[in-house]
């Protein structure tokens, strides 16, 4: 090897490493036991589960142990099919994760039902009725909830929703990075028999400013909001927080909401609550 080519090769060689690398830390994440017919709607068995195409049917997960990586691809509903309301449902198990789900038109988009240990990741709703709803086992040292980087749309909703995220019957549940936009219900957050919830970096955004509130908690003592951001266009009638009892509320930003709601809130620091109508 001349010297030019050794130059050559020496300066490809950290690419070529850092392409081998990639490959090797990407297989987990690309690997999938099963890719998902789209006619199929059930999983009834442990292992990893991902779409490969676009769909109209629903996905009921009845099984423990599952893993379902959408990829990105859509699940829509259907027009002919009136009576499957819910886009994707766990129902009685334990340890699921559902993330890069885009879920369209659903009048439920995403519902975890006396599962335990549920995870719904980075998943995109386009609503049409209520986006997430998860009623929980109610044992006391928690249901295992988290929901993180959901982004969850109703500008294109034809059909309204109380609530945008409901959850009921879940002590500890975890919502970090979610976002809702646009929703023009009571509730976009309500926890309801839901102690000790930490709710970290969510957004909600273009609220209802006639009389809704951006998280509704009853029951549901000792929350953590740190790093939340509510914002709405004008300054009506809404509030931030209602039953923020015994929380703890920490660097919030609340903008337009009439009643910040913060009183309650056991430890309050750095929190900014500004009505803007200019």
């Amino acid at each position: 090897m001349d010297c030019n080519h050794y130059k050559d090769f020496m300066r490809l060689l950290p690419l070529a490493a850092f392409a081998a690398a990639a490959c090797l830390f990407a297989a987990p994440v690309l690997a999938c036991d099963t890719v998902l017919p789209p006619e199929q709607r059930d999983i009834d068995a442990p292992g990893t589960y991902c779409l490969a195409a676009n769909r109209e049917n629903p996905i009921r997960i009845n099984a423990s142990d599952v893993e379902l990586d959408c990829r990105g691809r859509s699940l829509t509903h259907r027009q002919d099919e009136p009576w499957a309301n819910e886009g994707v449902h766990l129902r009685g198990g334990s340890r699921a994760v559902v993330r890069n789900c885009r879920l369209v038109g659903w009048n439920l988009a995403m519902s975890v039902e006396d599962y335990s240990d549920a995870q719904l990741l980075n998943n995109t709703i386009v609503a049409n009725g209520q986006a997430i709803s998860a009623r929980g086992p109610d044992r006391p040292e928690g249901g295992g909830l988290r929901l993180t980087g959901n982004r969850i749309f109703y500008y294109q909703a034809q059909t309204g929703a109380e609530r945008a995220i409901d959850i009921n019957h879940s002590p500890k549940p975890v919502l970090t990075n979610n976002l809702v936009a646009g929703f023009r219900g009571y509730a976009a957050i309500h926890l309801n028999r839901a102690a000790d919830a930490q709710l970290t970096g969510n957004q909600l955004l273009d609220l209802n400013e006639g009389g809704g509130i951006a998280v509704d908690m009853r029951e549901s003592p000792r929350a953590r909001l740190v790093h939340n951001t509510v914002m709405l266009r004008r300054g009506v009638n809404a509030k931030g927080l209602a039953g923020a009892s015994d929380a703890t509320c920490i660097e919030n930003v609340f903008v337009n909401v009439v009643d910040a709601g913060f009183e309650p809130c056991s430890v309050r620091r750095h929190n900014l609550h500004q009505i803007s109508n200019d």
